[in-house]
């Protein structure tokens, strides 16, 4: 089921990202624009990667993880994503158990990321205008058409968050359907039940599973 959870969100995860960079473009405000910005910084450096044919030859994995992770660790909120995953669970665990899953559920992200990202090709893509202006200045809401180059399209709303001056990127819907946080934390509370409630043992098994034989990242 942990395999399936990660299959379900790697479409989302790839064309989340990789179209990121439409974000800053058609702005309505001064916020929107911010968000927009920082993203679309990251999202230049993400396709300069890919230019780089020695990161996506067959074996470059744990190369290509580590770069993508330089340029997506200052734009994506990974400690509150992964604080939402545990949810209900997050108060059992102790600080050193939440740091550890931050930890190893970044490395889930990233890896997934990778895997989906090479060879993904988009065609084009379309702003979706925002019907309101946000009511929270620190919250914005971004939706955007995405066309493959097979003709499918895709749906994605982005929601962006900014604290302490920074926007930080903490969720990602597909199509009204597969959202990664909840997909995550659906997948976190099943092994909670499976594993009677021992914080400690889903941590490590969440582990093995994406990263087996060596320490959380």
């Amino acid at each position: 089921m942990f395999y399936k959870c990660v299959s379900q969100v790697k479409t989302c995860l790839t064309v989340a990202f990789v179209v990121l960079l439409s974000m800053s473009v058609q702005a309505e405000n001064d916020t929107y624009t911010e968000a927009g910005g920082v993203i679309q910084t990251a999202t230049h450096s993400i396709l300069k990667l890919l230019e780089r044919e020695e990161l996506v030859q067959e074996g470059q994995e744990d190369q290509l993880v580590a770069e993508i992770d330089t340029v997506l660790s200052p734009v994506v909120d990974f400690d509150y994503i992964s604080k939402q995953v545990m949810g209900k669970y997050y108060r059992r665990a102790s600080k050193e158990q939440r740091a550890e899953f931050s930890g190893i559920f970044k490395t889930t992200l990233l890896k997934t990321y990778a895997k989906a990202l090479v060879g993904f090709k988009i065609d084009k893509y379309e702003m979706v205008p925002p019907r309101k202006d946000s009511p929270d200045d620190s919250k914005q809401i971004v939706t955007v058409d995405v066309f493959s180059a097979d003709g499918t399209k895709y749906t994605l709303v982005y929601y962006m968050k900014k604290e302490a001056g920074e926007w930080k990127l903490v969720n990602a819907i597909l199509d009204g359907s597969i959202n990664i946080r909840l997909s995550f934390k659906n997948q976190f509370a099943d092994l909670m039940e499976r594993n009677k409630g021992d914080v400690g043992l889903v941590i490590s098994t969440w582990k093995d599973k994406v990263d087996p034989g060596k320490d959380s990242a």
